[in-house]
């Protein structure tokens, strides 16, 4: 009667142990459902802003191309208005188009 027992009790032990594993695996499984979704986000989120930064490089260069190839460049004087000294830009780069 010892020995079935004791092979009863281990039975129960693995039993107990099983079901812990099997609650570590479904936790597991979720987590890696959350990081892949996070993931997925991620992976949006630079694709977009690679994207923004695709265009503003190109804006950047197409700026600088103007500034570049303009005929003449601005200029700023110090003017007052109403008692305030302002800054006044002639031949601004972007009344040239």
């Amino acid at each position: 009667m010892g020995e079935g027992r004791k092979a009863e009790k281990r039975l129960l032990e693995a039993r107990v142990a099983l079901e812990g594993l099997r609650a570590e695996r479904d936790f597991l499984r979720a987590q890696v459902t959350w990081l892949q979704a996070q993931l997925q986000s991620a992976t949006e989120r630079a694709e977009r802003s690679e994207g923004r930064l695709h265009e503003v490089t190109l804006k950047m260069v197409e700026l600088s191309h103007e500034a570049i190839t303009a005929p003449t460049r601005s200029g700023a004087t110090e003017v007052l208005m109403d008692g305030k000294s302002i800054l006044r830009l002639s031949n601004p780069i972007s009344a040239q188009r």
